[in-house]
């Protein structure tokens, strides 16, 4: 029997195509809701069949109709799915307007673009590259348009990794569009231009996925009770909650509080009670707890910050309640959880 080898380009894309179905994976199961994390779903998703396509050139081509179009699809929506995903990553409590998602018709009118000003097969690749790196230009240029919401995001006090993941997604995208380019080249190989892209993406995808698991923080465990007196108003207001916990990260205050809290959504202390009660299965306390040492353990996990330092950061009014809460949710200290991991 034949034995099943890949080339060394081969094996980068398919660690690529992995990646991708890891993040995609990971974020289902900690994004709270899919529709708050659809984009980047949808971004690794595609990053992940561009992967998939650049594998698959030598071992599944000739099998699926198409299949150098699909594959240039997947790489040259990239830019434009990038844009969306910068909106929604510096607005991060909505989705990006409709009015934005004209980007999405860029890649398909370079297509037939291409194919109206291509004289042969030959030279239609060569013309699709050229119009879609028209195509990505134009989408990377809407991000300098909207520049002002980047200014107002690194201003802001829990902004500034979002601020580096939208740099990074620029960045990624620009390498491509120039490896793209580079392409043209006849003395460039495309094996060559397959392999830089997947170590950039390789990187990018490692980079992004660590920013965007920040942003979409583990949800918490609903369980709901008294579901039968659960008011739309009180599920919205339960929504509300999650999310000035979730994107706007309120627990690192130490001095939060319920009054805060309830001043914040509009509403009474009893209320903001009850619906905490009802919808987390938790008091007030507990539940500010359980995100800050969530947190907490990330930032363990991650960093060599001082044990102090991250109980600071992440809420904590004092080194001794932030050793007693931690080893009362995880069963160790942090200095023992941090040696373990």
């Amino acid at each position: 029997m034949d034995q099943l080898r890949f080339s060394i380009t081969e094996i980068l894309s398919l660690i690529g195509v992995t990646q991708c179905v890891y993040v995609l994976v990971y974020m289902s199961m900690r994004a709270g809701r899919i529709s708050r994390a659809g984009l980047a779903l949808l971004y690794f998703f595609v990053l992940g069949l561009a992967f998939m396509g650049d594998f698959g050139q030598t071992q599944i081509a000739e099998l699926i109709p198409h299949f150098e179009t699909i594959r240039w699809f997947a790489w040259f929506y990239g830019p434009p799915l990038s844009v969306l995903l910068i909106i929604q990553i510096a607005e991060i409590t909505k989705v990006p307007a409709l009015r934005h998602y004209w980007v999405l018709l860029l890649p398909p009118l370079a297509f037939f673009a291409a194919q109206n000003l291509a004289s042969d097969a030959e030279n239609l690749s060569e013309w699709l590259v050229i119009c879609g790196l028209i195509a990505g230009a134009i989408s990377l240029l809407k991000i300098w348009f909207k520049r002002q919401l980047f200014d107002r995001l690194y201003a802001e006090k829990n902004g500034k990794a979002r601020y580096w993941l939208v740099l990074s997604l620029i960045f990624m995208n620009i390498s491509l569009l120039i490896l793209m380019l580079a392409g043209l080249n006849e003395d460039f190989e495309v094996n060559n231009l397959i392999m830089a892209r997947s170590v950039l993406g390789l990187g990018f995808v490692y980079l992004v996925s660590t920013s965007l698991f920040r942003i979409y923080p583990q949800a918490v465990q609903v369980e709901p009770r008294g579901a039968e007196s659960f008011s739309d108003a009180d599920e919205a207001l339960a929504q509300k909650i999650e999310r000035l916990l979730t994107l706007e990260k309120v627990y690192q205050e130490a001095s939060y509080s319920r009054m805060d809290l309830a001043r914040e959504c509009d509403a009474s202390e009893t209320t903001i009670s009850k619906v905490i009660n009802a919808h987390f299965g938790k008091s007030f306390p507990q539940l500010m707890n359980e995100y800050r040492i969530e947190d907490a353990k990330r930032l363990l996990r991650e960093t060599d910050a001082p044990i102090k330092v991250v109980a600071e950061d992440v809420g904590f009014n004092s080194l001794a309640s932030f050793n007693r809460v931690f080893k009362e949710m995880t069963g160790d200290s942090p200095s023992k959880f941090r040696k373990n991991t």
